[in-house]
């Protein structure tokens, strides 16, 4: 009879426990859908296809403590379909105000572009170099600290396993970097450093620097080198959005750098003109770049939807190949 309501009481506490861990679970996501058209040499391929489909599990164990799940529905792969887990510590040291340790697998402080999530993008695309230099998230530790007014700053260690695609072409990106195993090699240790110039309640500027170093130990890479400055300015009023990013790197003896610039300006929420210049040097040592124009609108509508309209303008040297791309695209965040 004891070990029975021994048994009774400790189910009852994890029922108790379970009941209110996911009554405080915050259920999030978003899903986009695209209808593209690439405009070849001597014909156009027109596709259908689901854009980012993300569900997100998030929530507090206390004012100090917070949890995130984050999936990707639409990547069925192991490596791809679990994005973030993470657990964040707000003000962990008694008397110490603006302080953050976050540790897991989530997008750090690095780039402007790739920590703004694809749903909060004015373009379809991320820019080239962004795509190429940026590590998409990793897993590691990451202290971050707000106590200063308008400043921010971050330090990273993180696996630093990157898994590429088209690899020393043009069209190089990083094709992930989660979920990888880690390798023992020496890891990358990022640095951020943000500050807020606030000039009235309508116009602000944001300064961000950051800083990557580290190893690949999957490419045989032992010295990687990444460096940003990045520039993100509302000016004249909130209306009008500038933003701009010059990030270099270099792999081994391979130096590669890239940047672009975006305006915007938004006559109503659900009519926003888009203008973005890209310019992406995979090896500076040998010719040949890729530009690229967007002409685009970005509309968004009750808060819940989103449709971006991108005409794509690339060009490719030495040796250009027509593949400019008109794109449309639905999303829905609940």
């Amino acid at each position: 009879m004891k070990h029975i309501k021994s048994s009774l009481f400790v189910l009852f506490a994890l029922l108790t426990l379970s009941h209110f861990i996911f009554s405080q679970v915050k259920t999030s996501g978003y899903l986009q859908y695209m209808y593209q058209a690439v405009f070849e040499e001597n014909k156009t391929k027109e596709t259908f296809t689901p854009g980012v489909i993300n569900l997100k599990f998030s929530g507090a164990l206390s004012e100090n403590v917070k949890w995130e799940v984050q999936f990707g529905v639409k990547e069925m792969s192991f490596n791809k379909f679990l994005k973030d887990y993470c657990i964040e510590l707000i003000d962990p040291i008694p008397g110490v105000k603006g302080l953050e340790v976050k540790f897991g697998q989530f997008k750090y402080y690095w780039s402007i572009e790739r920590k703004e999530g694809s749903s909060e993008r004015k373009t379809i695309y991320r820019s080239q170099v962004v795509s190429a230099l940026v590590a998409d998230r990793d897993r590691g530790l990451e202290i971050s600290y707000t106590g200063l007014k308008n400043l921010r700053l971050a330090l990273g260690l993180w696996n630093g396993e990157v898994v590429y695609k088209n690899l020393g072409t043009i069209y190089e990106t990083i094709d992930y970097t989660r979920n990888l195993d880690d390798s023992g090699a020496k890891k990358d240790i990022t640095g951020f450093a943000s500050y807020n110039f606030e000039i009235d309640k309508n116009n602000a500027l944001s300064l961000n620097a950051g800083f990557l170093a580290g190893s690949n130990d999957r490419l045989n890479v032992r010295d990687k080198k990444r460096y940003t400055l990045g520039l993100d300015a509302f000016l004249v009023n909130k209306n009008l959005h500038l933003r701009s990013e010059f990030i270099g790197g270099r792999d081994d003896n391979v130096k590669k750098q890239g940047y672009y610039l975006q305006l915007s300006y938004k006559f109503f929420d659900y009519l926003e003109p888009v203008v973005k210049y890209e310019l992406w040097d995979n090896n500076t040592n040998v010719e040949g770049k890729s530009e690229w124009l967007t002409l685009g609108l970005y509309s968004k509508v009750l808060n819940y939807v989103v449709f971006r309209l991108n005409y794509v303008l690339k060009t490719e040297k030495p040796i250009n190949v027509k593949n400019d791309e008109l794109m449309f695209m639905v999303q829905v965040k609940f």
